[in-house]
């Protein structure tokens, strides 16, 4: 009795925990107010609609807190592999996919949809696919796309190897056709090979034995193996005859070649995954080399855990994307028949050919995704082989019934080449010829209900950065920053007696520089950071720099002391600008040698593009993309003209903004080669030029960077995305100040929505000027800097600055606490200590708890909430 009452009581507990998994699993929502997915502008917000929401999420806070298990649960069909204090590894052995269990949520988290036998959307392959940990995309001989991936290819033939370790568990798939015995014996063998090779080295009896097994064609002159004879002891006999006369694998690779018996096989891929528990992270690692597979395979991509944390139709909540600033794409939001996101980490590589200008997409300057359900979320963060991984996700209705958000890596980049012959042409594909070999890794992190946002993967990623990059908190007094661009000197073609030769054209020298900067403290503007470009080598497009010649018509070496004094006297930051990725057109000291080659081995020449049609312009003369390779003696010799200048600061136009690689056939230094060459001259740097202002900020050098320019403030404003949020800014405000694009440039000139945008997302203010007359760039290829003239902007400048300051000043030394999208229009960003600005894009007005928010105006604030 005692024993059946003792399973009664544990079959219980073991169910209440399964129904508590069950709920948590399934539960999901926006983390925006339900308002936030309304297409309409809500003038008015409910404040009972408002408190009611608050309410909510705190009682399912609450409530996952007071019922979270603390020790692993029991998962059908699933072992546990490995387990610490935060995280349990699961894995189901027969099918290789695998479940993460989070102790702190109570929530379990599947490489694989758990009901996707159920998926009435996804056929044939879709469905197939459904099952997969990895997915690789390869080219045939023949410049076929083709797919393999580990479930069809692997698991369903058993061939994998699991190996349990400490923290975790490695997994070797063997990705191939299975092959039996026969298979060592050609299907084909010639008639003179056959005697000469086995029947003339056989006794009667062999002979007779093999004569049964094959069959001579007359016509071909061919012996044909009988596949129908050799089976069991017939072809035990065969193989231990072969074996005999010594028939060995050399002979069999002859015949087997001799009629084309391997075209079109597919080769054996091996492909190791190895999982662990790192603290509260799962990480997934492709160690260096591991991947090993034949050279005449050409893979493409690698993607990894296509369907981790994939919800269904039913779910509600959204991914995270790095588009920009960053994106939400929200979960079945019926965006089927558009493109799926794919984006390339850090932007475009300009050792790949590409004629014509795409529209102005914002870059992914972050390797992160995640996922966001009700009172759970995952954040990846691609941690190994980011230089080479683009993040894709899609919604569900395309080909199956789940919305995914995933990473992809590339290990072969590719270029189609057209040959021509008349009037005869031919598209071709050109492979790089060294793959990338080097460790990929992904490490998840898992968030419960209190981080269940993407505030709190912004959150959690900013202390991935503070424990991996040491990333820093500014001083708690820190002045907002005013960004401002001088433009030093250009290149003008002049004429003289109508004969055309390139000068050097004079826009803002040193002492006009000070001017300037007087007149600009003098209306009341601080914390001036001055980016001073076209100041040496020949103005803004420089001549190499390997060496420091400061421009004379500036104010020569001289000139720029002067003004350094200045800016030091005054606290401004003084920020020289050079460009060491890119050599410009008819740059001295640039050789050919220098240059990065395109996988068809040509020089990665940069041309200019038409305005008009947005194709390159081949009618000038291009600039050329350096080698990371010669990068490092360039920034030598920089460095060592720089110190004399005795400057503590730099600005970086490109270290931090782009990443090529170089296709040297004899020696490709792929993206994430190029990264480290990158990363460790800005080490390099720090030593001699310790303050560094980067441009556009890819993760990799903001570690060095005390301000970035021209950062991602909004999205690219995809067909498939929803929102944009500032996910850049919440990450790296508070250790890091930064601005967008010069406001002065942009497309859009209404300051109005400028300042909110500044409001919203914690950024300074930026801005482009010269002193000369603007008629001085006219018949220029600087004509897009038109609206430069300092004198139509700074004081407006100035009483911009001022209002910007009175509301953020206190908040420069402290994170983004939240964000969030109250209404259509309608944002609320909040500071660490509880500051929050409400900013209305909107032309009615907001009204919200008895807080009223004018059109186009923001109001400042506590928590209106509470």
């Amino acid at each position: 009795m005692k024993k059946r009452l003792i399973i009664f009581i544990t079959t219980v507990i073991i169910s209440s925990l399964l129904i508590t998994q069950s709920v948590n699993y399934a539960m999901s929502n926006s983390e925006l107010t339900a308002s936030e997915q309304k297409s309409e502008i809500e003038q008015t917000l409910s404040p009972s609609t408002e408190v009611t929401l608050a309410e909510k999420t705190a009682e399912n806070a609450t409530a996952t807190a007071n019922v979270m298990p603390k020790k692993a649960v029991y998962i059908k069909g699933m072992e546990i592999v490995a387990e610490n204090e935060a995280l349990v590894l699961y894995l189901n052995s027969t099918s290789t996919e695998i479940a993460v269990f989070d102790k702190n949520s109570g929530v379990i988290w599947y490489s694989n949809p758990q009901d996707r036998a159920q998926d009435n959307i996804a056929t044939g392959y879709n469905k197939d696919k459904l099952n997969v940990q990895f997915e690789l995309t390869y080219y045939d001989p023949a410049g076929n796309t083709l797919k393999y991936d580990n479930y069809t290819h692997s698991v369903q033939n058993q061939q994998f190897e699991v190996k349990k370790v400490d923290g975790g568990m490695d997994i070797v798939y063997t990705l191939g056709e299975v092959k039996s015995d026969i298979d060592a014996i050609p299907k084909w063998i010639s008639a003179e090979r056959f005697q000469s090779l086995i029947l003339d080295k056989l006794d009667d009896k062999g002979k007779k034995e093999i004569l049964k097994r094959f069959r001579l064609d007359e016509d071909s002159q061919r012996y044909e193996r009988r596949d129908s004879s050799l089976k069991g002891v017939g072809l035990s006999k065969v193989t231990g005859l072969f074996k005999e006369v010594g028939y060995d694998e050399a002979q069999i690779a002859i015949d087997k070649a001799a009629y084309g018996e391997n075209q079109g096989e597919l080769s054996d891929i091996i492909v190791p995954l190895q999982y662990r528990l790192v603290g509260k992270q799962l990480r997934v690692t492709v160690p260096e080399k591991g991947i090993q597979y034949s050279q005449a395979m050409k893979i493409q991509t690698l993607s990894l855990l296509p369907f981790f944390g994939a919800s269904g139709v039913s779910d509600q909540g959204y991914s995270l994307v790095p588009d920009g600033s960053g994106s939400l794409i929200y979960f079945n939001n019926g965006k089927s028949n558009v493109a799926p996101y794919n984006a390339t980490l850090y932007g475009m590589d300009k050792t790949f050919y590409k004629p014509m200008k795409n529209q102005k997409d914002e870059v992914a300057r972050l390797p992160v995704f995640g996922m966001k359900y009700e009172n759970h979320a995952f954040l990846g963060i691609i941690d190994k082989g980011d230089a080479v991984a683009s993040v894709e996700a899609d919604v569900s209705g395309r080909l199956n019934q789940y919305n995914t958000v995933y990473p992809s890596f590339t290990l072969n980049s590719i270029e189609e080449v057209t040959l021509t012959n008349g009037w005869r042409s031919s598209t071709v594909k050109k492979f790089q010829s060294q793959p990338f070999h080097s460790e990929i890794a992904v490490a998840y992190q898992f968030l419960g209900a209190d981080q269940a946002s993407y505030s709190g993967m912004a959150e959690s990623y900013r202390n991935y950065l503070e424990e991996q990059q040491k990333l820093t908190r500014l001083e708690a007094n820190s002045k907002l920053p005013f960004y401002v661009e001088f433009i030093g000197g250009i290149p003008k073609k002049k004429f003289f007696l109508g004969i055309p030769y390139h000068a050097y054209e004079s826009l803002t020298t040193f002492e006009q520089a000070q001017k300037i900067l007087t007149e600009m403290q003098g209306l009341g503007i601080d914390g001036i950071q001055l980016r001073y470009t076209g100041w040496f080598n020949g103005g803004i497009h420089h001549n190499l720099p390997n060496s420091v010649s400061v421009d004379s018509k500036l104010g020569g070496r001289k000139g720029l002391s002067k003004l350094e004094t200045y800016a030091k006297a005054n606290h401004i930051g003084l920020y020289p600008d050079v460009s060491f990725l890119e050599s410009f057109p008819d740059a001295e000291g640039f050789k050919k040698a220098y240059a990065s080659r395109l996988i068809t081995n040509k020089l990665a020449a940069v041309y200019p593009f038409r305005i008009s049609t947005l194709w390159e312009n081949d009618e000038v003369n291009p600039g050329y993309v350096l080698s990371p390779k010669v990068i490092p003696q360039i920034i030598s010799g920089f460095l060592e003209d720089y110190r004399s200048l005795n400057l503590p600061s730099l600005s970086l136009r490109d270290l931090g903004n782009e990443l090529n690689s170089d296709f040297n056939r004899e020696d490709v230094i792929n993206r994430e080669e190029a990264k480290g060459v990158a990363i460790d001259q800005l080490k390099q740097m720090t030593t001699t030029a310790p303050n560094l202002l980067i441009e556009g900020g890819n993760a990799y050098a903001t570690p060095f960077a005390k301000h970035i320019v021209n950062a991602p403030i909004s999205n690219s404003r995809f067909n498939i995305t929803d929102e944009a949020i500032p996910f850049f800014q919440m990450v790296y405000h508070g250790s890091i100040q930064y601005t967008g694009e010069a406001w002065n440039l942009g497309d859009d000139q209404d300051s109005s929505v400028t300042f909110l945008k500044a409001l919203e997302t914690g950024s300074s203010l930026h801005y482009t000027w010269f002193y000369a007359d603007p008629s001085a760039i006219k018949m220029t290829d600087f004509d897009h800097f038109y609206s430069a003239d300092y004198r139509r902007w700074i004081n407006e400048a100035a009483e911009l600055y001022q209002k910007l300051n009175d509301v953020v000043q206190d908040v420069q030394g402290q994170v983004i606490q939240k964000h969030e999208k109250l209404a259509e229009g309608v944002y609320q960003t909040t500071f660490e200590q509880g500051k929050r600005i409400i900013v209305n894009y909107n032309d009615a007005v907001v009204k919200m708890n008895g807080v009223t928010v004018e059109p186009k105006g923001y109001w400042v604030g506590g928590d209106i909430r509470q």
